[in-house]
């Protein structure tokens, strides 16, 4: 994974556990665009136009999922990753919004190159 993925990413935790990555950044949704056409358009609609059913918000995690792993061959499908996320809506919602409204970050005390 790029370090775009891990400056601008979010670690999700599954019902049973185990972690995954997932990003939203600008350039992986556009990556994403190229790979996977029909997930790209989908999350897009619910972000312009706002969730009209409770499994649109996972349509963004899942996209947030293939957007930081679209390098790896053995991605999950979709009814997986829906199937290990359980039905905790409280950690769907807050893995939304760290993704979609992530908080500004601090100035580097650092000079960049």
């Amino acid at each position: 994974m790029d370090k775009t993925a891990l400056s601008t990413g979010y670690t999700f935790e599954f019902e049973d556990g185990t972690t995954c990555q997932m990003c939203l950044s600008f350039i992986r949704l556009k990556r994403l665009a190229g790979k996977n056409k029909a997930l790209y358009e989908r999350h897009q609609k619910v972000m312009m136009n706002g969730s009209k059913d409770e499994l649109d918000t996972l349509t963004v995690l899942y996209a947030a999922y293939v957007c930081a792993n679209i390098d790896t061959a053995d991605l999950m499908s979709e009814d997986e990753f829906l199937e290990k996320c359980g039905s905790d809506r409280v950690v769907v919602n807050n893995a939304l919004g760290a993704l979609t409204n992530p908080k500004n970050r601090k100035a580097s005390a650092e000079p960049s190159n």
